[in-house]
């Protein structure tokens, strides 16, 4: 008899460690880029470079050895002077591509942007002023302006941030936004992506670097939407008592074991 509480004790502790030891146990998916190991090598998409859109909003910087031709083609610009030497520059208009992915430049007219890099767009107009006789040894310079992604769900800063440079990774979006909450899922992040047609939905997963790096999603581009999931916890907690009638059973649970157990000691 006294072997047959032994194994029944020793079996109903066996359980109760198991419950407790369920109940604590650390998602597999919670650390980024598990699967990368030192020495690792991966390769990432050529789509980092930001291709203007209509209504987007850039600026223009012409430079040259004459700063009143400079005048003619700087938009806007206001000069800080100090003991009659000028000490910086700075754009207040911009311009926004229109509907059709033009923009009014002045000397040359209408130019087509659209589709363009920065460095593409750069090329372009220093080549057009060089060949129209209107500069010589220009050098341009393009900056983005309004260009902005927004980030929403489980993060600790939702909200919209500015794109200031090309090649913006979705790892650098959501550090900007405060990372992901404990709450957040990490191996489905959605990236609503708008190139001004059509709406295109990319999915990216944190906890595989190669599959992150290799991803469409990797780099943001204006207008992206980058949603990140809530996780099963989160959503349970989301129902009227639901994380917490499961934490409650669990240890009414453990409670009943327990005291079934001191029973049989104290027979």
């Amino acid at each position: 008899m006294k072997q047959q509480k032994t194994m029944i004790c020793g079996w109903i502790c066996t359980m109760a460690t198991a419950m407790v030891m369920t109940a604590c146990v650390t998602p597999k998916n919670y650390n980024y880029l598990q699967d990368l190991q030192s020495g690792s090598v991966t390769t990432t998409p050529a789509n980092g470079y930001i291709r203007l859109q209509p209504k987007d909003e850039i600026s223009i910087l012409v430079k040259s050895n004459s700063a009143e031709l400079d005048a003619l083609f700087n938009k806007g610009m206001t000069t800080t002077m100090s003991n009659g030497n000028a000490q910086g520059s700075q754009y207040v208009e911009g311009y926004r591509l229109d509907a059709n992915g033009n923009v009014d430049f002045p000397q040359l007219g209408t130019i087509h942007l659209a589709g363009m890099r920065r460095s593409e767009v750069e090329n372009y107009i220093k080549t057009r002023l060089e060949e129209e006789g209107l500069l010589k040894h220009a050098t341009v310079t393009v900056g983005f302006r309004n260009l902005s992604y927004t980030v929403m769900g489980e993060v600790k800063d939702a909200g919209e941030y500015s794109i200031d440079k090309d090649e913006v990774t979705l790892l650098e979006a959501l550090g900007k936004a405060g990372d992901l909450t404990v709450y957040g899922r990490r191996d489905s992040i959605v990236v609503v992506r708008n190139d001004g047609e059509r709406h295109t939905t990319l999915m990216a997963d944190l906890t595989r670097g190669k599959d992150l790096y290799e991803s469409e999603a990797y780099y943001v581009h204006q207008n992206d939407l980058i949603y990140v999931k809530a996780n099963p916890t989160k959503i349970r907690q989301s129902t009227t008592n639901g994380n917490e009638t499961r934490s409650m059973s669990l240890w009414i649970s453990i409670a009943s074991i327990l005291a079934s157990l001191a029973g049989l000691i104290t027979r």
